[in-house]
C-alpha cells in the first residue's frame, strides 16, 4: 500500500514538473532589441525618427495609447521609405495601435498624387504590417527590405 501511494504521487510530482516546463511563455524582447534587430536589416542611412508630436498629429495617437514607439522615415525627397515599431501595455492596446497604423496607411493611400514620385507608389501600394505579442511594425519599403524588415522583426519573437 505505501509503495502504490508512493509511485502514484512521485508520478503526479513528475507530471506537475513536466507540465510547468510546457507552460513557460518566451518573454516579449525589450524595444531596444527589436529596434536593434530591424535596423540591422533595413538601411536607415538618410532616414530620422519621428517624434510624439508627429505621431500625435499623423497616425492620431497620444502618447498615453503605446506604451513604446520608434518611427523612421526618409528625410530625402525622392523617397518614401518608412517604417515604424509600436509596443501596446497591453492586447487590448495592441488592437488598438493596430487600427491606428492600418487608418494611417489608408489615409497615406487615399492622400498620395500620382503625378509625385510615382516610382514610389508601389512601396506604399505594398506596405506591410505585422503583429508578435504586443508589437505592430509596419514597413513602406522596397520588397527586398519589407522582406528583410519582416524576417528581422520577428526573429525577435521566436523562442
Amino acid at each position: 500500500m505505501r509503495k502504490a501511494a508512493f509511485v502514484t504521487a512521485l508520478a503526479l510530482i513528475l507530471c506537475l514538473i513536466l507540465s510547468a516546463c510546457g507552460s513557460q511563455t518566451a518573454a516579449e524582447p525589450e524595444m531596444s532589441e527589436v529596434v536593434a534587430a530591424v535596423e540591422a536589416a533595413v538601411p536607415t542611412d538618410g532616414m530620422v525618427e519621428f517624434d510624439a508630436n508627429y505621431l500625435k498629429n499623423v497616425f492620431k495617437l497620444s502618447e498615453e495609447q503605446y506604451a513604446d514607439c520608434y518611427v523612421m522615415s526618409t528625410n530625402v525627397g525622392t523617397s518614401i521609405d518608412e517604417f515604424g515599431i509600436f509596443k501596446g501595455a497591453d492586447e487590448a492596446q495592441t488592437a488598438e495601435l493596430k487600427s491606428a497604423v492600418e487608418a494611417y496607411l489608408q489615409f497615406r493611400l487615399d492622400s498620395w498624387m500620382p503625378e509625385y514620385l510615382p516610382e514610389e507608389f508601389p512601396k506604399l501600394q505594398g506596405a506591410k504590417l505585422w503583429t508578435e505579442g504586443n508589437y505592430v511594425m509596419y514597413a513602406i519599403l522596397s520588397d527586398e527590405e519589407k522582406t528583410a524588415a519582416e524576417t528581422a522583426f520577428q526573429g525577435c519573437f521566436k523562442a
